[in-house]
C-alpha cells in the first residue's frame, strides 16, 4: 500500500501535550489511510545538556526517548504504531550527501497502519542526526513526492470557525504569516507542504482548514 502522507512532528510541538493528544486522536480516526509520522528532537535536548551531556549525545538520547514516548501515547489511543529510528535495519543511510531509503525495509516495517520514524539515520555504521527539514524533504522525494503535512503553531487555528483553503508561495510568503504559523524549523523550507491543525488532521485527505504552500 502506498504512503499517503508524511506527518511531521516538529521541535516545539513535541513539547505540547495538548497538541500531541489531539494529533493522536486524529490519527486514530484515519483508519487504514497509511502514513508516516516523523520526528526529530524537542526542547528535552536542552534540558539534558543542562545536566552536563554533550549536545550530540543529548540529542540522540532525546530522540530515542521521544520515539518510545510517542509510541506509548499512540497506544493509549488504540493506535497500532511501529516506532523505529532511521538507522535501524538499514532503513535510511547517508553516504556523503546522498540520502537513501530502503523501500523494501520500509514495507517490511509497515505492516501496521502507522509507522513512526525518527531522523536518526545510519552514517558510517553509526546513528547520525539529520536536521528535520532536510530529513522530511528527502523522505518525500524518495517516496515520489509524498504529501508533507506540517502543523500550525498558531493555537487560534485549532478553532475551525469556517472551512478555508489558502494557497501561498514560498517565494512570496508573508513574514508575519511565517513567524506566527509555521514551525520555526520550516520557515525557509521551500518545498510543497500542507499546513494543517491537529484536530483537522482527522479529516485527511479532505482537510477543512488547510494552507498549501508551494
Amino acid at each position: 500500500m502506498p504512503i499517503n502522507f508524511i506527518a511531521v512532528l516538529d521541535h516545539q510541538h513535541l513539547e505540547n501535550s495538548i497538541f500531541l493528544t489531539a494529533f493522536a486522536k486524529s490519527l486514530a480516526r484515519l483508519g487504514d489511510r497509511k502514513g508516516l509520522v516523523i520526528h526529530g528532537d524537542s526542547p528535552y535536548t536542552d534540558r539534558l545538556i543542562q545536566t552536563g551531556m554533550m549536545r550530540e549525545d543529548a540529542r540522540l538520547r532525546a530522540i530515542k526517548d521521544l520515539n518510545k514516548r510517542l509510541v506509548g501515547l499512540f497506544a493509549d489511543q488504540g493506535i497500532p504504531t511501529i516506532g523505529i529510528h532511521g538507522f535501524q535495519k538499514g532503513l535510511i543511510k547517508m553516504e556523503g550527501d546522498t540520502f537513501s531509503l530502503e523501500k523494501e525495509a520500509l514495507d517490511a516495517h509497515h505492516a501496521s497502519p502507522n509507522l513512526l520514524i525518527s531522523n536518526l539515520v545510519e552514517h558510517n555504521g553509526d546513528p547520525k542526526h539529520i536536521p528535520l527539514p532536510e530529513f522530511t524533504r528527502s523522505i518525500s522525494l524518495e517516496l515520489e513526492h509524498a504529501e508533507i503535512l506540517l502543523f500550525s503553531k498558531n493555537e487560534k487555528d485549532e478553532i475551525l470557525i469556517s472551512e478555508t483553503e489558502k494557497k501561498l508561495s514560498w517565494d512570496n510568503l508573508p513574514t508575519e504569516f511565517a513567524e506566527s504559523t509555521l514551525p520555526e524549523e520550516f520557515q525557509n523550507f521551500n518545498h510543497p507542504v500542507k499546513l494543517a491543525t491537529a484536530t483537522d488532521f482527522a479529516n485527511w485527505p479532505s482537510l477543512k482548514k488547510v494552507t498549501k504552500i508551494e
